[in-house]
């Protein structure tokens, strides 16, 4: 039951960062960050599961000591809630602060490869959106009344959106990092642009 809870966790973030890579992609000037963001809420999902996990082992540990113990706490109930919500405070904390630098780290590096590298990359990471994005409509298809009995039909979609979008990101790949860093690089402008006949 754990696991099932942590797959799903997990799989509502890279939804929500697939999500995000949308609304990012549908605003021009956002579209340099699309990668990252997604990277930002994709973060959320293993350490949103690994925190109710380490709090459930937690309480089984405190109710080990309080057996082995024979100690009685009056307000145990109401000390493990303030350390709970301690614990789910700090735990945002430390993710928030994880995530952003994830992200910072990752907008960094991808200015700073080579746009043939840079392109392949984003290609199979877009492509993994589009999957995602497939699972949960093919998901969703299967848990709605009037789609239950066709939820077959769903299934072209999985494929076609992640040949759709690893294509679209292959040709556009150039709009998802924006321009050359201006220092700390170690690569030359014209690694950085790619081949001159390469349209996107």
């Amino acid at each position: 039951m754990v696991d099932l809870l942590a797959v799903f966790i997990v799989f509502v973030f890279l939804a929500a960062g697939s999500v995000a890579f949308l609304a990012c992609i549908l605003v021009p000037p956002g579209r340099k960050y699309a990668l990252s963001t997604a990277l930002w809420f994709a973060t959320w999902g293993p350490c949103c599961a690994v925190l109710p996990i380490m709090a459930l082992l937690g309480m089984v540990a405190d109710n080990l000591v309080l057996q082995e113990t024979h100690m009685h706490w009056k307000n145990a109930s109401e000390l493990f809630a303030i350390v709970g919500r301690a614990w789910i405070i700090v735990g945002g904390i430390v993710t928030c602060g994880l995530a952003s630098f994830a992200a910072w780290l990752h907008q960094a590096l991808i200015h700073r490869t080579t746009f043939l590298l840079f392109r392949l990359y984003a290609t199979f990471v877009v492509a993994g959106i589009g999957a995602v994005l497939s699972l949960f409509s093919f998901w969703f298809a299967m848990n709605w009344d009037r789609f239950s009995r066709v939820w077959w039909l769903a299934a072209p979609v999985v494929p076609a959106l992640i040949v759709v979008f690893g294509a679209t990101a292959y040709r556009h790949a150039r709009a998802l990092r924006g321009s050359a860093p201006a220092n700390f690089t170690w690569i030359t402008p014209d690694e950085f642009a790619g081949p001159v006949q390469s349209h996107d």
